[in-house]
């Protein structure tokens, strides 16, 4: 016994030695050093090179291809390669764009995650110590910024995300505005956060940067625009088997091990150059390699034609114990909404204790709006208006309940907004119901199911839905009622009209007014409303001073003329006018912005309105496919014009343009304008110079 207590003290010693004579770890002020356990042990070179991954999967599209009406027909699950920006609707800064632009835009001190690529961790950084890291040629390793989102900074204003994008994501129609317009902080605290704060995200990385195989968070799709340089893409689909085989990969800790697109049966490779728009589906699981220094815009967003899946990857997480701070924040709560925006959609019912823009509701009006209905929504509406779900929105509704329903009490996180919770699940079983025998084919409208109905002046929320001896129906007729009604804020989507709630309490319309109004804007629509474009207030022309030498600067007051000409200075001519907001469409009476024509528009995104160079008819393209079966790819856009085409119509008949070439100057131009009055004379005429683009020269004269 003695001798096994002498060995036992004997071998503590001998290890409490070794202790004592290790030699200690040295550690810089910026780096730790790494552990050869997180380093990879597969080269990323090797499956560059593969023959094993080819380009599947990926459908390449047009931009103006990619539209609402096409995720209603075939869902959103393939990723889709954009390669030019044209029909889009995206914005992007100039390709000179830099790292420092970035820095100024967003601040040098706000800090923010930035991955270590050997060993796939996170360490903290100012954006002064990256554009340091960045622009230095030695550099001792290699680091990647995926996680910089700048909404509410001066970045956002540079940056507009594809028209599709806006058009489906929830944060944009179902979390309420008011707490989205709250949001002050720009950075992703989530203390601070009002929303899921996720839509716009800068991707800065250098050379030989790799990001190993993940699923974005919560599920959500991904695009990407390269405004510079490359990225290479593994893409794997989220098959069931796939998402298991992740899970294990996953939980074993051998990603440094083992390449994961050698585990499954399927896995392509594509490689994005500068100036592609890509577009990656819910769950797909993806690896990025960078072949060279690059700078990326992209952005996240969940929306109704992939809810099974996403609910699939917010399980997917749970398995795989992803913290919280690398999660979609307010998961659950976006959930609810997305059933309370159904439900007040398609019947009227508001179960929240506040309306659309805050106001909180009196006891007894919400009372009200959270009655029992037991009523088919087909019967709210007039027949043959009724909404139609897509399958996807159906079979996403049915699982959002369930997903919902299963939670315990305590992590149902339900928003402190929505009054009644159990309420709210039944509505919406009811809700799902109603629609199970919809037409798939008459829910394929190119229109979305949702829509915000904006507070209006004497607190009227709508007019009703009278019958009309009409041949239009009564959303037909007041889609074009314009500007003529003044008591009604006009960007209310037509979709509201015909909602359960709106037929009390309202300004009744008689046919009769509908049908004069319909007739007196028909006939008065203001050709100048319709047709003069307005200063982009961005090109060189518009931000440029006055000359005080051309013919309009010496007629000007400022500069001792008489001021009878009111023209603009020549050298001041626009070279990308835009469509007036208050320009609409000739078919439906709509803006480019899907809203009855008003005034004001609340934000700055590209217009969906196009005007014809030829015959100058303003319309969606969309709209003249639904009444004359055109194709929006039988018009040809003008790549120098914003807003402006050759519609099908003129394509198809070879119309000629009906009207003079008008143009903006150029330096050799001005000056022959200065000394001769010839061409004084000319100007003043016709109010015009010569020579630009052949597509200015197609757009109107600009005060």
């Amino acid at each position: 016994m003695e001798s096994e207590v002498e060995s036992k003290s004997h071998i503590c010693k001998e290890f409490s030695r070794k202790l004592r004579n290790r030699e200690r770890r040295r550690y810089t002020e910026e780096f730790a050093d790494e552990e050869i356990e997180g380093r990879r042990t597969f080269s990323v070179e090797d499956k560059l090179s593969s023959a094993d991954f080819d380009s599947l999967f990926v459908k390449e599209m047009r931009g103006e291809e990619l539209n609402l009406k096409y995720l209603q027909e075939h869902g959103f699950d393939s990723p889709i390669l954009v390669k030019t920006k044209t029909g889009l609707g995206i914005k992007m800064p100039d390709k000179n764009f830099s790292v420092n632009e970035v820095k100024q835009c967003v601040g040098s001190r706000r800090v923010v995650d930035v991955m270590d690529v050997s060993t796939q961790k996170n360490i903290e950084m100012t954006i002064k110590e990256w554009c340091r890291y960045y622009e230095n040629p030695n550099r001792e390793r290699l680091l990647n910024i995926i996680s910089l989102e700048f909404s509410h900074t001066k970045l956002e204003s540079l940056v507009e995300s594809p028209t599709i994008v806006r058009q489906v994501d929830w944060v944009d129609w179902v979390w309420p505005k008011h707490l989205k317009h709250q949001q002050t902080e720009s950075t992703n605290s989530i203390d601070d956060m009002k929303y899921p704060k996720v839509q716009k995200y800068c991707l800065m990385s250098v050379k030989g940067c790799y990001t190993d195989f993940h699923i974005d968070f919560g599920g959500t799709s991904v695009w990407y625009h390269i405004l510079k340089g490359q990225k290479v893409f593994w893409l794997i689909p989220p098959s069931e088997r796939n998402i298991q085989l992740y899970e294990q990969w996953v939980l074993s800790g051998k990603q440094t091990d083992i390449f994961f697109g050698d585990t499954v049966d399927q896995c392509a490779r594509i490689r994005l150059n500068e100036g592609y728009t890509f577009f990656i589906p819910t769950g797909w699981i993806h690896a990025v390699y960078t072949p060279e220094d690059s700078l990326v815009f992209g952005g996240n967003f969940l929306h109704s034609f992939g809810i099974e899946k996403q609910l699939r990857i917010a399980q997917v997480e749970d398995i795989t114990k992803v913290p919280s701070k690398f999660r979609y924040p307010f998961y659950s709560e976006i959930l609810w909404y997305v059933l309370q925006r159904y439900v007040y959609c398609l019947t009227g019912k508001n179960h929240l204790t506040c309306n659309e823009d805050g106001t909180p509701l009196s006891e007894s009006n919400v009372s009200g709006t959270l009655s029992s209905y037991s009523n088919h929504v087909s019967k709210v509406k007039n027949p043959g208006e009724a909404i139609h779900l897509t399958t996807f929105e159906l079979n996403g509704l049915k699982a959002i309940i369930m997903w919902l329903s299963r939670l315990s009490p305590s992590k149902r996180s339900v928003p402190d907004l929505i009054l009644n919770s159990e309420a709210l699940l039944n509505d919406a079983k009811l809700l799902v119901d109603d629609h199970v025998l919809d037409d798939v084919r008459l829910s394929c409208t190119g229109k979305a199911v949702l829509f915000w109905n904006s507070k209006q002046k004497n607190s009227v929320n709508s007019f009703s839905t009278s019958q009309t001896s009409s041949s239009l129906s009564v959303t037909a007729q007041l889609r074009q009622i314009k500007n003529s009604v003044s008591s009604v804020r006009q960007d209310i989507v037509v979709s509201s009209i015909i909602s359960k709630d709106f037929t009390s309490n309202v300004n009744h319309c008689k046919t009769s007014s509908i049908n004069g109004s319909i007739q007196s804007n028909k006939n008065s629509s203001s050709d100048s409303s319709r047709r003069r474009r307005t200063r982009c207030k961005k090109c060189e022309s518009c931000l440029r001073a006055d000359c005080g030498e051309c013919h309009f600067c010496k007629d000007m007051k400022k500069f001792g003329g008489p001021g009878r000409m009111k023209q603009s200075c020549i050298a001041r001519q626009c070279m990308a006018p835009v469509l007036p907001h208050t320009a609409c469409c000739m078919i439906c009476g709509r803006d480019g912005w899907e809203k009855l024509v008003s005034g004001v528009v609340e934000n700055e995104t590209q217009s969906s309105l196009m005007e014809c160079s030829k015959c100058w008819e303003i319309a969606h393209p969309i709209c003249l496919k639904e009444k004359n079966g055109y194709s929006s790819c039988d018009g040809i856009i003008s790549d120098e014009l914003p807003n402006s085409w050759e519609c099908p119509k003129c394509v198809i008949s070879g119309k000629q343009s009906s009207s003079k070439p008008k143009s903006k100057p150029s330096s050799t131009s001005l000056s022959i304008v200065q000394n001769s009055s010839e061409s004084q004379k000319q100007v003043t005429n016709s109010l015009v110079t010569v020579t630009s683009a052949d597509s200015i020269n197609k757009a109107r004269s600009i005060k």
